[in-house]
């Protein structure tokens, strides 16, 4: 089941009796427990006096849970029973736990949230619980094409139409933190449904973001793609006055993407518009830039660019020694890339 599957039931309050929710990107498994832990969701802010259970990992074991479980609500349909840090839990203690996922108990919604990439229950609990309903969720790291897919659906979902580069602006200037960007996209849905307004426009993300529309990693991908020297160097060289409003790091990892992008590409041989579209499965303008970049970079300068990129990636960690700033490794990488 998908995210927006899960919470769209737990909206209709149809409740499976375990919600196994695992993986990197931990905003998607807060937002289904927050959403199942709501009041008025599961159950109301009074019932929860009685039928709410919080455990956390490294002080839970199975007989727990079980005994949280198997309690019958007190004046309520369900009983909510929230194990957070799962990953923390002795192993062992999961192996006891395949009993209950065989015949969990109906009236019961046990939540259980790994934290940890590598960590997760056994296989033959996974399989018993799928048997009897439950939720298995894996919350998959999201690459920036992910999230620019992801912030598409979330304009779409709330009634709202966009740009088609709004989503790669909004990855592109503030990474692939979903937290982050949704808190950013709420602000946009607020200000527009206040003014009665149903589209998102270029100038107005621009703005909401604080970012200068001119002088921003969009734009410095697509004046370097086309070996827009001078303009590529005035970007760079505003872009990097303020590093709180444009950390470096954001710079750096833009260009990566770019890059790499263009190396499959090139690696592909692919020629046209459509098929660096969906091969990539970028919008068309993003095609564009590649398909314009394959011309000016070929792969020699395409590796030789990556490579220049994970110098400067080591030296900002502390892993090269360097007696540059971060400001001038940056303006410096630009210069060595389009030279």
């Amino acid at each position: 089941m998908t995210l927006n599957q899960i919470l769209s039931q737990i909206k209709e309050k149809k409740f499976a009796p375990v919600y196994y929710l695992h993986g990197e990107e931990t905003w998607f498994i807060d937002k289904i427990m927050d959403a199942l832990d709501a009041d008025g969701a599961v159950m109301t802010a009074s019932e929860a006096s009685f039928n709410r259970t919080l455990l956390y990992g490294a002080e839970t074991q199975a007989a727990q849970m079980v005994q949280a479980c198997r309690s019958f609500p007190v004046m309520a349909q369900y009983r909510l029973v929230l194990v957070k840090e799962a990953q923390r839990v002795n192993k062992a203690e999961w192996e006891k736990m395949k009993a209950y996922f065989e015949n969990p108990v109906p009236s019961t919604v046990l939540v259980l949230a790994f934290r940890d990439r590598n960590a997760g229950l056994p296989k033959a609990s996974v399989t018993a619980l799928g048997k009897k309903g439950g939720v298995n969720f894996h919350a998959k790291k999201l690459y920036e094409k992910d999230v620019q897919h992801w912030i598409a659906g979330q304009i779409k979902d709330s009634d709202f139409e966009a740009d088609p580069q709004i989503p790669f602006i909004l990855s592109a200037n503030l990474g692939t933190d979903i937290a982050h960007i949704e808190n950013e996209l709420e602000k946009m849905f607020i200000f527009l449904k206040a003014h009665n307004k149903k589209e998102l426009k270029q100038d107005f993300v621009y703005q909401m973001i604080q970012v200068d529309k001119r002088f921003n990693v969009f734009e410095l991908v697509h004046a370097i793609a086309g070996r827009e020297n001078y303009k590529a160097h005035m970007i760079v060289d505003r872009l990097t006055q303020n590093e709180k409003i444009n950390p470096p790091i954001l710079t750096i990892n833009g260009l990566f993407r770019f890059f790499h992008n263009l190396a499959l590409v090139h690696r592909f041989q692919l020629r046209t518009t459509d098929s660096i579209k969906n091969q990539l499965k970028v919008n068309y303008y993003q095609a564009k830039d590649y398909q314009l970049a394959s011309r000016n970079f070929n792969l020699a300068q395409t590796y030789r660019n990556i490579s220049f990129l994970k110098e400067v990636d080591l030296s900002m960690k502390g892993m090269l020694s360097t007696h540059l700033s971060s400001r001038e490794l940056v303006k410096t990488l630009v210069w060595k890339m389009l030279n």
